[in-house]
């Protein structure tokens, strides 16, 4: 009996040996980040944008305000593809920081097959045609079949920018180089609308 436990001791040392299996102090594998996830480049070897995702480091890629004094701000990113090539392009809605009632919406919209590096714009930002009228400020969009469905709050001719009345709805599509609008529907609340 004894010598039947000195083998399997044995068995068990030497296969805890063979190097079959990481080191107990092996680095992390170089694909993933400190956090566990997928670093962009294990996702996609090329570093494209659209390996960037949803929770990419936007304020970098988006524009700086007019005046210097404000500060862009990201509030939504939607990724959608909007050039009809197979690649998912990704929507970054923006606005500048207000020390009173808020300024107007832009929405961003950057080539997912661009370089994550370096990216690419696709047209205008959305949303500067209506911007000086409607004042909208974001709260959602979608794509579907090339088509940005974009929600926002913002004010009627009546309405002043520190309580917008109205539920706004855009649609858009890119045609050639430059985003056209293809409607608008604008539904009037009682109330004042929330833009935080």
């Amino acid at each position: 009996m004894k010598s039947a436990a000195v083998v399997l001791v044995t068995l068990v040392l030497v296969t805890g040996c063979t190097g079959d299996g990481p080191a107990p102090d092996a680095p992390a594998p170089a694909s993933a980040s400190a956090g566990g996830e997928p670093a962009a480049e294990a996702e996609d070897p090329a570093g494209s944008l659209a390996s960037v995702g949803e929770n990419g480091d936007w304020d970098v890629f988006i524009e700086e305000c007019e005046n210097p004094e404000q500060e862009a701000m990201v509030q939504l990113v939607t990724l959608g593809d909007v050039t009809g090539d197979g690649t998912a392009d990704a929507l970054v809605a923006r606005t500048c920081d207000a020390s009173t009632s808020y300024f107007p919406s832009t929405i961003e919209v950057f080539d997912g097959a661009s370089p994550a590096a370096g990216a690419e714009r696709v047209g205008k930002p959305i949303l500067t045609d209506v911007g000086p009228t409607d004042q909208p400020w974001v709260t959602g969009m979608t794509v579907k079949d090339q088509v940005v469905t974009v929600t926002a709050h913002g004010t009627g001719s009546d309405d002043s920018n520190s309580c917008p009345k109205l539920e706004l709805t855009y649609r858009y599509r890119l045609q050639g180089t430059a985003f056209e609008q293809v409607d608008r529907a604008a539904v009037k609340s009682a109330a004042c609308l929330d833009v935080s």
